[in-house]
């Protein structure tokens, strides 16, 4: 009889079956790689170590990564979709429909104006979700979020919590995309001056050039949330 084995006894006699005593092998039942999967499916939003305990061997988190890769799972940022009132579909609407003759040119003249957040510390304490590609706006990897008024100059009248009709959103992530590592507060100051006076002007250009679509796709909604 070979070390990983044993004699069993059935209805038919003696059986030879293989044992999982050796360390390290897989234990019968589900395989580690799909119970791995499985957690991250189940619940998008659940992290490595959380997964480690649900599993129950000794993994290392790259490990963890490496299964959920093979399933083409990554980590993401969760779509942040601010609720909607029938109010807010309605307005949304009326402002897409009185600009959808507006033509690339036209917004071009438009000023944009935002403000963005960023941290020194790794980790944001944001949530991320695991998420195949194409399921960025499906309702288990959205969070909601809402906004306070601010004060300020408008150049143009716009629709309450709307960031999917505003480009600068896309810009911010472009640059917040190739942040440096920044350990004072001085040099994380100098690195996003320095990365938005190098930001591709064609890239910015790109964005607001699909303000034509942007409004479409929100007529097409009746109003409602878009892809963007």
């Amino acid at each position: 009889m070979y070390p990983n084995e044993r004699e069993i006894v059935g209805s038919s006699g003696h059986e030879k079956v293989p044992t999982c005593e050796k360390q390290g092998l897989e234990r019968p039942g589900r395989p580690r790689g799909e119970r791995i999967v499985r957690q991250a499916l189940v619940d998008p939003t659940v992290i490595r170590s959380t997964i480690r305990a649900v599993v129950g061997v000794a993994i290392v988190p790259q490990t963890i990564s490496r299964h959920l890769a093979v399933a083409n799972l990554k980590s993401k940022r969760p779509f942040r979709a601010l609720p909607l009132t029938p109010e807010h579909w309605q307005l949304r609407l009326q402002w897409c429909q009185a600009r959808s003759m507006w033509n690339v040119t036209d917004w071009q003249k438009v000023v944009f104006s935002d403000e963005s957040r960023f941290v020194l510390a790794t980790d944001d304490n944001r949530v991320r979700v695991w998420m195949l590609p194409g399921e960025r706006c499906n309702s288990p990897y959205t969070v909601l979020r809402h906004t306070a008024r601010t004060a300020g100059v408008m150049t143009l009248p716009w629709p309450a919590r709307s960031p999917d009709l505003f480009p600068l959103e896309h810009v911010w992530d472009q640059l917040k995309r190739q942040m440096p590592s920044c350990h004072s507060v001085h040099d994380l100051e100098l690195a996003v001056q320095d990365l938005w006076a190098h930001l591709p002007q064609d890239n910015i250009r790109c964005i607001i050039n699909s303000m034509p679509d942007r409004v479409a796709a929100c007529i097409a909604a009746g109003g409602g949330p878009t892809r963007y």
